[in-house]
């Protein structure tokens, strides 16, 4: 099992996003990307968390991808909108108030650009965070509903003690109330 929380290079990380990074706070409930929107930036969250949402144009409705938490993914983007420059299909939504670094996707990449360092560790933890998410999602797709929620309550406990329920079990294509009973 990939360790969810942990990232070998955020020391590197933090020090360039507290540098280069314009410090926002973003209300609870606020997005910093809706759907629609390019996302030509990259976040750090110093407190707070985040849910990723995607749209599904079919049925009109928002589900929750992916959570993102000071311990927990605290780099993130719109990936499919920052790395094709197209607009988005989902939105980075705060669950609660929230302190991030911004950085805007062209200064940093000129700055990787011409620091090593920072290259090596973006590059290492953009690899390990797509191995995180990726056995994160297969875990949804193989595993029943029960399963899934104590493999959260095992492996990500911060998850589950920090995101809203409505939100995991949107994650995990159930109801609140269909949660809330295996619970």
């Amino acid at each position: 099992m990939i360790n969810q929380s942990r990232y070998h290079s955020k020391n590197r990380l933090i020090e360039y996003f507290k540098d280069k990074g314009k410090s926002k706070v973003i209300k609870s409930s606020d997005c910093l990307v809706h759907v629609g929107e390019k996302c030509n930036k990259v976040f750090f969250i110093l407190k707070g968390g985040f849910i990723c949402q995607n749209y599904n144009e079919d049925t009109d409705k928002l589900r929750t991808i992916n959570f993102h938490l000071t311990d927990f993914h605290p780099i993130m983007t719109v990936i499919q909108s920052f790395y094709s420059d197209s607009v988005s299909n989902c939105q980075l939504r705060a669950i609660i108030k929230s302190e991030i670094l911004e950085v805007r996707k062209s200064i940093f990449l000129t700055d990787m650009e011409k620091d090593k360092s920072l290259k090596e560790a973006y590059v290492e933890e953009t690899i390990y965070a797509l191995l995180a998410i990726n056995e994160f999602h297969t875990r949804l797709i193989t595993l029943d509903t029960k399963a899934m929620y104590q493999y959260l309550l095992q492996k990500c406990p911060i998850v589950v003690q920090n995101i809203p329920a409505k939100y995991i079990a949107e994650f995990m294509g159930v109801s609140a109330e269909w949660l809330s009973r295996i619970r």
